[in-house]
């Protein structure tokens, strides 16, 4: 495993019950991210397979099992936040696997759907090929991660990254809700994004850069924070999500 990928499970691990804790609370996720998740997904995904890949303390599974999915595997890094996730999901399948080195046969998931994962990877190309090759043919890819031009902000490690065709990722840090220090990668725009999906076979079929959703009326909410934070998204979208298909 890469010394920046056990960095971030020991983190993980370190800070599981904070993580988890922080979900139901977290702006960022409940109204921008996790809507515009919601909104790709197609509404029934009844027979469907599905890979989650960063699947952490569970909280994209009430969403995927919801729409009926037939069955569900759930990956992560951390031992400690699959503990805790399978305890509230009896029926879903999870495995400890780096989303780098998947195991998994070919043309194994109708559906691959990850949630702020993809970021760890340093390499693009590799990451993209392992999904590329478990998807059977016309599968379905629904992603979000870091959308580079706000994230290229955060402080760098100088631990950068170039793969075989010469695309270049820069390393930087930052410390999640939870208190959960992590290593991450940014690709140079959006486009260089874009790019590595295409390259690996997909047919990029939607891209959204999420706007903050309106809380509902009586509902108990950081009113300070969500206004900072949905000022900071309209000045430049924190997160960008897509849909593609093999």
């Amino acid at each position: 495993m890469a010394d920046f990928n056990d960095k971030n499970e020991k983190s993980y691990d370190l800070h599981a019950e904070e993580w988890e804790a922080t979900i139901p609370i977290n702006l960022g996720h409940k109204y921008l991210e996790k809507p515009a998740m919601a909104e790709l997904l197609p509404s029934s995904l009844e027979g469907r397979s599905v890979l989650c890949i960063g699947v952490g303390s569970g909280e994209e599974l009430d969403l995927l099992l919801n729409r009926g999915a037939k069955v569900i595997t759930a990956i992560d890094i951390s031992n400690v936040l699959l503990k805790r996730a399978a305890v509230k999901f009896p029926t879903v399948k999870f495995m400890k696997m780096d989303m780098m080195d998947m195991s998994f046969t070919d043309s194994l998931f109708d559906l691959v759907y990850s949630s702020l994962a993809f970021h760890y990877s340093n390499d693009w190309d590799k990451l993209l090929n392992g999904v590329h090759r478990v998807m059977k043919k016309g599968g379905m890819l629904i992603f979000s991660t870091h959308r580079p031009e706000f994230w290229a902000r955060k402080k760098k490690t100088g631990i950068d990254s170039i793969n075989k065709r010469g695309v270049a990722l820069i390393g930087h840090t930052d410390r999640l809700p939870g208190n959960v220090e992590i290593l991450f990668f940014n690709h140079a725009d959006t486009n260089a994004i874009l790019e590595s999906v295409t390259h690996a076979g997909f047919s990029i079929r939607n891209i959204v850069s999420p706007s903050m959703i309106t809380p509902n009326p009586g509902e108990s909410y950081d009113q300070e924070h969500y206004k900072a934070l949905n000022q900071k998204n309209n000045d430049s979208p924190i997160f960008i999500v897509i849909l593609a298909t093999k």
